[in-house]
């Protein structure tokens, strides 16, 4: 198997600095991954990370006045609305990697 990619003339050690600078490039977007959402049209608004943990909750004065099971609504529509958008940016930035022969997105860890 080996004396066929030498055969092909496939340069390993190129090959093996590009899938490492693509993934370099993958975990730097990752990185910067955030996603926002809003709630009570506007008055709630969330911003969470590629991990899900919130990194801002802003709630305009008037969303005080809501009542609590309100407010607490419209902080949960905020955040699923955030979650939602960081989850969608993030397939979005692996999919280049889903059909790679190398991955197997289906894969279970075995013991």
């Amino acid at each position: 198997m080996e004396d066929q990619a030498w055969d092909a003339g496939i340069d390993i050690d190129a090959e093996l600095a590009k899938v490492n600078q693509e993934l370099d490039d993958v975990q730097a977007k990752l990185a910067e991954v955030d996603g926002r959402g809003e709630g009570a049209k506007g008055l709630v608004t969330v911003r969470v990370g590629a991990d899900g943990r919130l990194l801002d909750l802003r709630l305009d004065p008037r969303a005080l006045r809501l009542g609590s099971h309100a407010l607490a609504a419209a902080i949960m529509e905020a955040a699923n609305s955030a979650a939602d958008q960081t989850a969608g940016r993030m397939r979005e930035i692996m999919a280049p990697f889903a059909d790679a022969p190398f991955v197997d997105v289906n894969r279970r860890p075995t013991r």
